[in-house]
């Protein structure tokens, strides 16, 4: 089951965002204004729900069984 939810554009996306949640939280990995963190926001909004949009198949690829 995780390998194939590895498969997944708005699976791995979501683990990136992550990773580079915690690494900005905690390491202070990019130094950006306020500002800049509204457009990030905003930029990954834009791409979650472009990628909802090219996804025709569950997760893993098959009719949920």
């Amino acid at each position: 089951m995780i390998l194939s939810m590895l498969k997944s554009r708005t699976v791995l996306f979501a683990l990136l965002i992550a990773v580079l949640s915690v690494l900005q939280g905690f390491v202070g990995l990019l130094p950006i204004t306020p500002i800049n963190q509204m457009y990030i926001g905003l930029l990954i909004s834009v791409a979650v729900v472009f990628l909802r949009f090219i996804t025709t198949t569950p997760i893993g690829g098959s009719n949920g069984s």
